[in-house]
């Protein structure tokens, strides 16, 4: 009953500290019975919160330009939740640990995240696309522009890749085209001296 007034005197919700104690003792059990070593050091925000978007990949979001609407995995459409401390933040990217549907869909403790934390944790489920294949001159290469989904949410829109490994038949036709029949490649081999006095 002291700790209960404790909590009232410090306006913490007894249940919500009962709940952290609760799953504090679970994970430190867990990990004991692992053999996993405990940090001596606090961990940062974005460790922690990468540990953690590793099992909510479908519960993230992207807000919406000029409305208080985040769009999410399968194209969700959710609202943080007005308790939330982050409900007036400005925030680009979200997590959120549950999805309740009442009046419409709300997301509850939430989450700042950051998209490029996103891809690595979730290689086996996003989809990859590419558009607009070119010769870079100043690459070298065959470039493509690839966007990155997941769940059909684009967690990178337009990233410039080389697109050899995609689609090499097209890159050889766009290299010959480009860099030997036209020219456009800067190197000082013999034979594309040889290439330039046949042309």
């Amino acid at each position: 009953s002291q700790f209960r007034r404790l909590c009232r005197d410090d306006f913490l919700n007894y249940l919500r500290v009962r709940e952290w104690q609760d799953i504090y003792t679970q994970l430190r059990q867990v990990v004991k019975e692992l053999g996993l070593p405990v940090n001596s050091v606090p961990s940062n925000y974005r460790s922690v919160h990468s540990a953690i978007l590793a099992g909510l990949l479908s519960h993230i979001g992207q807000k919406d330009a000029d409305k208080q609407v985040f769009t999410g995995a399968r194209n969700a459409r959710f609202s943080l939740f007005p308790g939330s401390g982050l409900f007036k933040k400005p925030l680009k990217w979200i997590m959120v640990a549950e999805l309740v549907e009442t009046s419409r869909l709300w997301g509850r403790i939430g989450a700042r995240i950051e998209p490029e934390w996103i891809e690595p944790l979730a290689q086996h489920l996003v989809k990859h696309s590419y558009s607009d294949p070119h010769w870079s001159k100043s690459q070298g290469a065959v470039m493509a522009s690839e966007k990155v989904t997941l769940f059909g949410l684009p967690i990178v829109a337009a990233r410039q890749v080389n697109y050899s490994s995609i689609d090499p038949l097209l890159c050889r036709e766009l290299f010959i085209r480009h860099a030997l029949v036209e020219g456009d490649w800067q190197m000082r081999h013999a034979f594309l001296r040889e290439n330039r006095t046949l042309r």
